[in-house]
């Protein structure tokens, strides 16, 4: 259907095809119920990107997770930050003893603030 047909749908044309009146309550009717199934479509399409993207990033801690526990306090690896940055970084020991993100000293690749030290997640682990 194109926009012609939706138009000549709420129109009343005489005989020489021009408009003698328009169901415009009708019309904002229709425009509010493809806007309403747009949002929807919109949200489920995010909805599912987003997940999308939390199963691949979930796959990828499990082999960064791997990686980086083989590694030995004082190693280098590289991770990438959220913006694509690929950052040099040494393996730290953290004081519980438990890995729960990849501890670790900045060498190089961005900018050091207070602390060297980041905590990025396994996901972001560049694996060699």
């Amino acid at each position: 259907m194109n926009a012609q047909n939706v138009i000549s749908s709420f129109a009343t044309l005489n005989d020489a095809n021009e408009v003698v009146s328009f169901n415009f309550a009708g019309f904002d009717k229709l425009v509010s119920e493809l806007v309403t199934e747009r949002a929807k479509i919109r949200k489920e399409n995010k909805e599912a990107i987003k997940a999308e993207k939390e199963a691949k990033n979930e796959e990828l801690a499990k082999d960064g997770k791997e990686f980086y526990l083989g590694l030995k306090v004082g190693d280098t690896f590289t991770y990438k930050t959220a913006d694509g940055t690929e950052v040099l970084a040494r393996k730290i020991e953290t004081k519980s003893g438990v890995y729960n993100s990849a501890a670790c000293e900045v060498i190089s690749g961005i900018e050091i603030g207070k602390s060297n030290k980041r905590y990025p997640k396994f996901y972001q682990v560049v694996i060699a």
